[in-house]
């Protein structure tokens, strides 16, 4: 008996005994000719489209050193609670800190004075005073307290303290300013600007073709292969010197994109980024100030990984 698998092979030589000879030579010459149009587009787009290489892209940041200013709400908020904090807070107990018939009462008596103390014969249009402890208790309390320094010790806002002597425990402690000498000269290279902002770090090559401003991408060379933290590690090392500590927050990537570019988030502890050639610049920026810089499409791609502190 015949197989099913032998009557279709002799059926199909069957059916080709009927086409004559002209015949099949045309459909044998097209189907030659369809092979080799496809081996030589395979190969065109082969030779056309060159492999890309992987990136790692690191998000070098310096998180906020001072607290964020007040938004207007948030200054009115608390001048309001600041105003009934002190409306209703408990007498100054003056007896307390200064002792009766010393000088140190005499000095505190005189810069505070007594309110007004309630008399029958006279009339009062803001109310009658309610005195208690010498405090009229319809409004808050000031007190002013003695001076415990001297006035030729004394400091003025922006002059060195350093002029001092650190042990002078009565000299009067005035807070640093909240904006430093880097924010007066907008100097875009200093980590002191911006403190109350998250700052990241950008670099654009002068001498290379692509001279736009960038996060720090550092490409795979093929020979040895690397983890992506590692590569971004030795190429922050290379390009701005190791005198800078930072630290990776996760060895995973935290965003790619088409390019397969990988990005890390990293913080940097202390040191600062010395370029390595001249060709490189650099600055420390905000969020806001990346949208200026970064090319659009880039910026979008990425804005969602940037701080808005």
């Amino acid at each position: 008996m015949y197989t099913e698998g032998w009557w279709r092979l002799n059926q199909s030589e069957l059916a080709m005994s009927y086409i004559g000879p002209k015949v099949r030579g045309f459909l044998a010459t097209q189907i030659r000719c369809y092979a080799t149009t496809q081996s030589a587009t395979a190969a065109s787009s082969t030779s056309s489209t060159t492999p890309q290489s992987i990136s790692s892209t690191l998000i070098l940041s310096r998180p906020p050193i001072i607290t964020q200013d007040l938004t207007p709400f948030e200054s009115q908020f608390y001048k309001y609670q600041s105003e009934l904090w002190r409306r209703l807070m408990w007498t100054f107990p003056k007896w307390f800190y200064f002792k009766q018939g010393t000088m140190a009462e005499l000095r505190y008596r005189q810069i505070n004075k007594n309110p007004i103390s309630y008399n029958p014969k006279m009339s009062y249009p803001r109310g009658k005073p309610d005195l208690k402890h010498l405090r009229d208790r319809r409004f808050r309390q000031y007190i002013r307290l003695p001076k415990t320094y001297r006035e030729e010790d004394e400091i003025v806002e922006g002059q060195d303290q350093s002029e001092f002597k650190e042990n002078e425990i009565s000299r009067k402690i005035v807070p640093a300013s909240r904006i430093t000498e880097a924010d007066k000269r907008n100097d875009v290279t200093s980590l002191e600007r911006k403190l109350s902002r998250t700052l990241y770090l950008i670099i654009k090559e002068t001498n290379g073709h692509n001279e736009n401003w960038k996060l720090p991408n550092f490409k795979e060379s093929g020979e040895n292969l690397l983890p992506l933290h590692t590569l971004a590690e030795e190429g922050l090392y290379e390009i701005g010197g190791k005198r800078i500590n930072y630290f990776n927050v996760s060895k995973v990537p935290c965003h790619h994109n088409q390019n397969k570019e990988y990005f890390i988030k990293s913080h940097i502890l202390s040191g600062n980024f010395e370029p390595q050639s001249d060709s490189i610049q650099y600055q420390w920026t905000t969020k806001e100030e990346l949208k200026d810089l970064l090319p659009k499409d880039y910026y979008s791609d990425i804005s969602h990984l940037l701080s808005d502190v």
